[in-house]
């Protein structure tokens, strides 16, 4: 990918002038050149086919316990809202998860990703023949972000099928709040 990796200066700079948002924001998560996000939400697919939230962390929760060769998305606690074009994210696996056996599955996200409150979602597979532990510290991804603006880009136009996958990420439990703080973008 063409662009420069933003670092923690630079990070914390697009943070000051809402050009990105993370929240909640915290110091201790963020890297040289990353930002850890954290565990926020379990979902399972149902025989509908349907995606369900089945656990949520929190302070006084319980872990929890997936599986051998069980596969989950897990939604990050964090709402990351990138509000300026030509900056994109990407995920990077934490190596802890070498030790802990678990396969992380992941994408990216464009500019104007999470102005609507959409949620950053990964998949988790199981790979030990044991069950394995997921707390709300457990670290299992962390977004990187690219700078483009300099680059020689057209905008991005999502197509009704982005779009759709995109609104099925909105969580209703905090969208109106972020949008609130964060804006919404046009389309």
């Amino acid at each position: 990918m063409y662009g420069n990796v933003i670092t923690n200066h630079q990070l914390r700079n697009l943070l000051r002038t809402n050009c990105i948002a993370i929240d909640p924001f915290q110091e201790k998560y963020l890297k040289a050149a990353a930002y850890t996000l954290t565990p926020g939400r379990v979902l399972k697919r149902g025989e509908d086919g349907e995606y369900d939230v089945v656990h949520t962390f929190g302070t006084r929760r319980r872990d929890f316990t997936l599986s051998c060769g069980e596969y989950v998305i897990i939604e990050a606690r964090e709402k990351v809202a990138i509000r300026e074009h030509g900056i994109v994210g990407t995920f990077a696996t934490a190596s802890t998860n070498i030790e802990n056996g678990l396969l992380i599955v992941a994408g990216q996200i464009d500019s104007h990703y999470g102005v609507k409150g959409e949620a950053l979602r990964f998949g988790v597979k199981n790979l030990l023949a044991v069950d394995n532990e997921i707390s709300s510290d457990t670290r299992l991804v962390h977004l990187q972000l690219v700078d483009m603006r300099g680059s020689a880009t057209d905008p991005i136009k999502r197509s009704e099928s982005t779009k759709s996958t995109w609104n099925d990420r909105i969580n209703p439990d905090w969208a109106d709040t972020h949008a609130q703080n964060y804006g919404a973008a046009d389309e």
